[in-house]
């Protein structure tokens, strides 16, 4: 409840900071178009299911599924933060979806990912045409709980408020993970990635001056 209460609070200073980002003649209580309300509205879901809180969490995910949408729409290049966003935002309205037995849901969800992740499957400049798109989207996520797992490690207090809001993220990040790593192809990334998990997850419930991570 502390998380939620928490993350409510920062979606109310986001929607002031953000006001300017409104579209002409929207409410007071709508949802500036911009990525860091977004971020927050994401945040706010992820603790709503951690609470078996499905209805309310779907409502807020879908909030941020139209922000980033609309961003995306006004985009004039592909932004990969952007693209990650919006893949990671439908994998968690499938699990609310799959939780409320919404089955058309669910598989609507799938299909809109799968799509999403072929349209990004061409390669531009710089990237190896080696790389496919389930590949690189399981290597960004990777990279996204090292930087989590590394955060919640360095962490002064085992028992503090801060310390508790970063285990929940890399928690979620450990569970978006497994969602990519079942996705990926059968390859030594896959593999890599597994182990990875696997290491962080047998040594988050050790004290801080254990942390190892």
């Amino acid at each position: 409840e502390e998380a939620w209460n928490h993350f409510s609070e920062c979606l109310r200073i986001r929607r002031h900071v953000y006001a300017y980002a409104r579209t002409v003649g929207s409410r007071e209580d709508e949802n500036p178009i911009h990525l860091e309300v977004s971020c927050v509205l994401h945040e706010l879901g992820c603790v709503g299911f951690s609470q078996k809180r499905y209805s309310r969490s779907m409502e807020v995910l879908r909030a941020e599924h139209d922000i980033l949408e609309k961003l995306e729409e006004s985009a004039t290049a592909q932004s990969e933060r952007l693209h990650q966003a919006r893949l990671t935002n439908l994998t968690w309205l499938r699990k609310c979806a799959k939780e409320l037995g919404q089955d058309d849901e669910v598989n609507r969800l799938v299909n809109e990912r799968t799509a999403m992740k072929k349209r990004s499957a061409r390669p531009t400049e710089g990237q190896a045409a080696v790389l496919q798109s389930d590949s690189v989207t399981l290597q960004w996520k990777a990279m996204e709980c090292r930087a989590l797992a590394r955060t919640f490690a360095l962490q002064k207090q085992s028992s503090g408020k801060n310390d508790i809001i970063e285990r929940e993220k890399l928690t979620r990040g450990l569970d978006e993970l497994l969602e990519e790593i079942t996705m990926a192809p059968q390859e030594s990334m896959k593999r890599a990635a597994a182990q990875f998990r696997e290491t962080v997850l047998s040594c988050i419930d050790k004290p801080m001056k254990e942390r190892r991570i």
